[in-house]
């Protein structure tokens, strides 16, 4: 049965991004990256909000196919993400031009947990604010925080306040860079 995962890089205080609306800071390095797509590698389908879309749409043109320097893990990422199917939430942007990519107006929290349970893979959902609804209406089974080496101060929080439940944590690991990747599933009783 598939798995809604919710999975950010964050900063040790909790913010996916500053009060300036950075997240710089939250660069993975290389190995980062490649324990980021070894987790990511068997879902086919990507749910993001406005803001994490226009962040990441930058993979479907991505540079690092061109760049003889580029790590093999940046190429990695850029074909495991135009193979996916991703559905984009928005109720102000006009529908993307990029393939395997549907525009919802709006988050149908029933939509989404029907898109979930007929899935024959994972389901990953991004951004803060859009991963917030997930949360609150118990849709998550899964949160990874792949913390880096940084406090931010105040900012976009990773998860919502209010929200109560259960962890079980079920991975750590550890990188050269300080990163820590924790992994939980969520209880739901």
């Amino acid at each position: 049965m598939a798995r809604l995962r919710y999975g950010m890089l964050v900063s040790l205080d909790g913010y996916a991004r500053d009060d300036s609306g950075s997240f710089d800071w939250a660069t993975p390095d290389d190995e980062l990256h490649g324990y980021v797509n070894d987790r990511e590698r068997d879902v086919r389908t990507l749910v993001y909000g406005r803001g994490l879309w226009e962040t990441m749409r930058w993979w479907q043109d991505s540079p690092a196919d061109d760049e003889p320097g580029a790590a093999p893990e940046h190429h990695d990422f850029a074909a495991m993400w135009r193979q996916a199917d991703k559905i984009v939430v928005s109720t102000t942007l006009e529908p993307p031009a990029e393939p395997r990519t549907e525009l919802w107006p709006t988050l149908d929290l029933d939509r989404l947990a029907a898109l979930v349970r007929d899935s024959p893979t994972d389901v990953s959902i991004g951004g803060p604010t859009l991963a917030a609804h997930a949360l609150r209406a118990g849709l998550v089974d899964e949160v990874t925080a792949y913390v880096v080496p940084h406090l931010a101060g105040g900012g976009l929080p990773w998860l919502p306040t209010g929200v109560t439940t259960g962890l079980v944590l079920r991975e750590q690991r550890r990188f050269g860079s300080g990163a820590v990747a924790l992994t939980y599933d969520v209880t739901k009783g």
